[in-house]
C-alpha cells in the first residue's frame, strides 16, 4: 500500500451466517463499483490523487465459521485483486460478535475515514458519492445514511413498518440526527478512536444505541444524509425472526440495567413496552399499508407477524429477566 487510503471500508461477515447467500456477494460488488466511480471520477472536497489505493476493504470474519481460502475466493469474484482503487484483506477473528467484529477492523484500519458496512445491506447507486459529499464539511465528525428494510414480501413489509428502522427517505439537505445505525456509518478516523463502538457484553445489539446516547450527552452532533440510501433485509425466515426478537428483548432489558433507570428496568416496564409494541405496530400497518405496497387483504396476517414478533421480544426480557442460561447464548 503506497499511500493513506482516503476510506476504510469495515465489513463484519457475521450478518452473513444468516442473510441469504446472494446478498454479501451483491454488498461486495456494490462496494467495488461505487468505489471506482468515486475514484475515477472524483468530484468531492478530498484530493485523491496520488493516493494508491484510494479505498481499503477489510472483512472481519469468525475464523471458526468461514474458511479463509473460501472467502478470499469470494472477494475475488466479486471485487477482483487488489489494484489502486480498492485494496482489500481479511480479518480472523477468534473473540467473533456484530460490534466486537467492527471494532476489530477499526483496530487494523488505516484510512482517514472509516465507513462501517454490514456483510447483508445493500447500498443505493451514489451511496458512496453522497456519505463523501456530507463529509466535504470538516466539521462533519460521524455521518450516516437512511438505512430502510426492503419492503419485500409479506415480512419484509411487516418489519418496514413496524421495525426500528425508518422507512426508505425522499431526498433532503443533511440535518442532525439523535440516532443512528451501524450498517451505514461513516467516521472520521480521528474521532472513531475516542468514540468506539461500546463493548456490552452478553448483548448482541446496541452499541451504536449506547454510543448516540454518549455523543448526544457530550453534544457532539450526529447528521443525516438522506440520500446516501442502504437497503437492509428483514430477518431471514422463522428461525431468524424468533432468534432476532428474544436477543432483541435480552439486550434491551441490559440496556435498561445498565443505562436506564430503576423504573425502566422493572418487570412492569417491560409489560408496557410489550403494550406499547402491540399498539404501535397495530398503528402503523393499518394507517401506513399503502407506503409499502401491502395489500389490505393481508393486513390480519401482517398483524399476526408483528405481534408474534414483539411478543418474543418480551419473552426475551422475561427470560433474560430469569437468568436462563440459553437467552445468553443466542446470536445473531
Amino acid at each position: 500500500m503506497e499511500s493513506k487510503p482516503l476510506v476504510s471500508f469495515i465489513v463484519e461477515w457475521e450478518n452473513a451466517l444468516l442473510s441469504a447467500e446472494n446478498r454479501p456477494v451483491a454488498m461486495l460488488r456494490t462496494l467495488r463499483r461505487q468505489a471506482a466511480e468515486v475514484a475515477l471520477n472524483p468530484d468531492t472536497a478530498f484530493s485523491l490523487p496520488p493516493r494508491s489505493p484510494v479505498f481499503e476493504l477489510l472483512v472481519v470474519y469468525d475464523e471458526a465459521e468461514f474458511d479463509d481460502g473460501e472467502l478470499a475466493r469470494l472477494l475475488r469474484l466479486c471485487t477482483g485483486e487488489p489494484d489502486e482503487v480498492l485494496y482489500w484483506r481479511l480479518l480472523p477473528t477468534r473473540d467473533s460478535g456484530y460490534y466486537k467484529n467492527k471494532n476489530f477492523g477499526a483496530g487494523k484500519a488505516v484510512g482517514e475515514i472509516f465507513l462501517f458496512v454490514d456483510s447483508d445491506v445493500i447500498p443505493e447507486p451514489g451511496w458512496l458519492k453522497q456519505v463523501l459529499s456530507g463529509l466535504e464539511d470538516p466539521a462533519v465528525e460521524i455521518m450516516t445514511g437512511n438505512v430502510y428494510i426492503e419492503p419485500v414480501g409479506l415480512v419484509g413489509k411487516v418489519f418496514a413498518l413496524t421495525w426500528f428502522f425508518p422507512l426508505r427517505s425522499e431526498h433532503g439537505p443533511l440535518r442532525r440526527v439523535d440516532s443512528f445505525f451501524a450498517n451505514g456509518l461513516a467516521m472520521r478516523s480521528g474521532f472513531y478512536r475516542h468514540h468506539p463502538f461500546p463493548d456490552l457484553k452478553g448483548t448482541s445489539r446496541g452499541s451504536c444505541i449506547v454510543l448516540a446516547d454518549q455523543l448526544a450527552a457530550a453534544n457532539i452532533p450526529v447528521y443525516l444524509n438522506p440520500r446516501a440510501r442502504v437497503g437492509h433485509p428483514a430477518p431471514n425466515g422463522f428461525r431468524h425472526i424468533s432468534k432476532r426478537a428474544l436477543a432483541q428483548g435480552r439486550d434491551r432489558l441490559y440496556r435498561e440495567r445498565h443505562f436506564g433507570t430503576r423504573w425502566s428496568a422493572s418487570l412492569l416496564a417491560s409489560c408496557l413496552r410489550l403494550a406499547h409494541h402491540v399498539a404501535a405496530s397495530a398503528s402503523k400497518i393499518v394507517t401506513r399499508f399503502y407506503k409499502v405496497g401491502l395489500n389490505p387483504l393481508l393486513i390480519p396476517a401482517a398483524l399476526a407477524v408483528a405481534w408474534y414478533y414483539y411478543l418474543l421480544y418480551w419473552a426475551g426480557e422475561i427470560l433474560a429477566r430469569a437468568g436462563l442460561r440459553a437467552i445468553y447464548k443466542i446470536r445473531v
